[in-house]
């Protein structure tokens, strides 16, 4: 089940990266993050991710745009190394 947040909060994606095939961590020279509402309109568009002190950890800050008027279902996209990618759905709700 993805996880729910409410419009206007600041929330804090996490990843942990590895190389495929191993556990070993990843550690790319650029990692964006994307956001993106389930229709493809984009609300944060390829930001550098912040790495942590360990390896293959990244994190990036975010407030859940205030304009979104209803419940609404959106995707985070982490993208590093050509075509590797991460996705990770979540819902967001207005502040009752």
């Amino acid at each position: 089940m993805a996880e729910k947040y409410l419009i206007g909060d600041k929330i804090r994606f996490t990843a942990s990266i590895v190389k495929l095939g191993s556990n070993e961590p990843d550690i790319p020279d650029v990692v964006t993050v994307t956001v993106y509402q389930k229709d493809g309109t984009k609300l944060l568009d390829k930001k550098n991710a912040n790495k942590t002190d360990i390896e293959g950890e990244y994190f990036y800050d975010w407030i859940i745009d205030s304009n979104l008027a209803k419940d609404s279902r959106l995707v985070v996209v982490w993208d590093w190394s050509g075509s590797q990618k991460k996705k990770m759905e979540f819902l967001v709700e207005p502040e009752v």
